[in-house]
């Protein structure tokens, strides 16, 4: 038996990122570690050994190596000051796990996670997330398909500065290696693990951006708390251990990525515009409730109508 635990880094639903535990750091403690110290109480309860935990970039600080960093770095300075309430969180959960591993002999797993990258149309509000903040409003500087238009995009950090990411794709296939290789083949200390990707400035993807629309206007606004943790965490991570151990590495490129995910925005929007159409019956391009209603009753409603004492008929949604 094991268990996964995501805690931040995810397109949508509860997480704490790297900003939102600056903004209320006693909240995310209770969340992040409160909440690992009640999962490994569970797991020793009903006798389960395997946990893998998400870790992030946002555990290294400034003693860090800005290029190849490893988890094994982190667990051969325990004491370094990762900058943020939200790396200390994060050791104290891998110190939880280490706990669990010496008394009940728990087999725990840590990855680190840089910024994650995809194709949804929701993410959290941590510092890498500038680069799906991007992507999202290149196509919405258009007006091809009748949609209102966004302003340039505002680039919270400076845009010289690399980053690591990772595309989801890649991501899981990292977490299920390392979450399913057995003991013997897990050779780092704590069985801790980066999980690489690509790294790029902000100009780097911008400049891919424009490939596909070549007017995407942006202007940069440093953000005090974003830009601080983009010139703290490492450029790139190291690929050799989980190559070694997990076979791992990982496939997606920057081109690749951002043809995928402007591909993805676009299509939504396809969808949105149509769906607009469809109800904006007199074309004057102003929604009204009636408009909104008609819309909902033809494409919506199913099921039996109910008929109250009113005499009046509603349909269940």
């Amino acid at each position: 038996v094991f268990v996964c635990v995501l805690v931040e880094e995810r397109a949508e639903g509860l997480g704490v990122g790297d900003v939102d535990a600056a903004m209320d750091p006693t909240v995310a403690e209770a969340i992040t570690v409160g909440g690992m110290e009640k999962v490994l109480s569970a797991m020793s309860e009903v006798g389960a050994k395997r946990i893998c935990f998400t870790d992030s970039i946002g555990s290294f600080g400034a003693e860090a190596p800005r290029e190849n960093a490893t988890a094994k770095w982190l667990t051969e300075n325990p004491q370094q000051d990762p900058g943020s309430d939200y790396g200390r969180q994060k050791r104290g959960c891998r110190e939880l796990m280490d706990q669990f591993r010496r008394e009940h002999g728990g087999d725990p797993r840590f990855a680190v996670l840089p910024g994650v990258l995809h194709s949804n149309p929701v993410w959290g509000n941590g510092t890498t997330e500038y680069a799906l903040d991007a992507l999202l409003a290149a196509p919405h500087q258009e007006t091809k398909l009748g949609l209102p238009t966004g302003e340039a995009y505002v680039c919270p950090i400076d845009p010289d500065i690399a980053m690591p990411m990772v595309f989801v794709d890649d991501l899981m296939r990292g977490l299920i290696a390392l979450q399913e290789a057995e003991p013997h083949e897990l050779t780092e200390p704590e069985n801790g693990y980066c999980i690489p990707g690509l790294s790029f400035t902000p100009n780097e993807l911008f400049a891919e951006i424009r490939k596909h629309h070549p007017g995407f206007g942006f202007r940069v606004e440093l953000d005090e708390n974003m830009n601080k943790f983009a010139n703290l965490w490492p450029e790139t991570l190291n690929s050799s251990e989980p190559l070694r151990d997990l076979g791992y590495a990982p496939e997606v490129g920057l081109s690749e990525m951002v043809s995928f995910v402007l591909q993805a925005h676009e299509d939504r929007n396809s969808y949105t515009a149509e769906a607009f159409k469809a109800m904006d019956k007199d074309g004057d391009g102003i929604l009204t409730l009636k408009d909104i209603e008609g819309h909902v009753r033809k494409r919506l409603v199913r099921g039996r109508t109910t008929s109250y004492n009113t005499g009046q008929v509603t349909h269940n949604l």
